[in-house]
């Protein structure tokens, strides 16, 4: 009975540990995201820009057709990569906000689940970019 509390102590430990460790990302996982579902060509990606350690910003096919992004968990190394690379778990060619997608990175061969592909306007692109220059908000 000891080893059977022993091992469960620990075992909340480690899952305690786990979950102050990824606080912050799930929190923000969970935070409400701009845009509207949608679906990419992967093989029409163009470009993209690195918002934060877990979001994307992605233009497809053209420079103005912008989608968000949105990882699993953080990748601390994620706004100094110049290689990244996507893989899709259904074979359609697509990434989507209601598929298992991965994110595979560059040099490193270690795979991102993608939470959240959300297509965005220029507006939010803008407010995402540069959160600073947004206007403040009302006081009434």
């Amino acid at each position: 009975m000891r080893n059977t509390r022993l091992a469960f102590a620990l075992l909340l430990a480690a899952l305690t540990g786990g979950c102050a460790a990824t606080g912050a990302p799930a929190a923000r996982a969970t935070a409400p995201l701009p845009g509207t579902d949608a679906c990419i060509f992967i093989s029409s990606i163009q470009s993209w820009d690195v918002v934060d350690q877990s979001t994307l910003i992605v233009y497809a096919p053209l420079n103005k057709d912008a989608y968000l992004v949105k990882l699993f968990e953080p990748v601390p190394e994620l706004p100094f990569k110049e290689r990244i690379g996507f893989e899709d778990t259904t074979h359609s060619g697509q990434l989507c906000s209601d598929r298992d997608e991965l994110l595979v990175r560059g040099d490193i061969p270690r795979r991102v689940p993608i939470v959240a592909v959300r297509r965005l306007t220029s507006d939010q692109v803008k407010r995402l970019l540069h959160p600073s220059a947004a206007p403040p908000a009302a006081s009434g």
